[in-house]
């Protein structure tokens, strides 16, 4: 084996086409984070942000123009879980 190669631990859990390792999927990562693969972009966070992620998107009004910018830059800062810019 090739000294530099790494070895995936990852355990998949779903994959929208079986054996397509370019469809979109679901695996949890050594360190227990969930990654979700989604049109070649993988996002990895704990279950607790995931769960969060998704209480603030289920709260937000799309009728608030800013509501886009808001999410934008609580996902850009997601490792700030203690702010929350949606003020929920």
């Amino acid at each position: 084996m090739d000294e530099l190669a790494y070895k995936n631990t990852d355990i998949e859990v779903w994959r929208e086409v079986p054996g397509d390792h370019y469809a979109d999927s679901i695996h949890i990562t050594e360190g227990n984070g969930i990654g979700i693969n989604c049109g070649g972009n993988v996002m990895v966070l704990p279950v607790r942000s995931w769960h969060l992620a998704g209480q603030l998107i289920h709260a937000v009004d799309p009728s608030l123009a800013s509501w886009k910018y808001k999410l934008a830059m609580w996902l850009l800062n997601r490792n700030s879980l203690d702010k929350n810019p949606l003020k929920l």
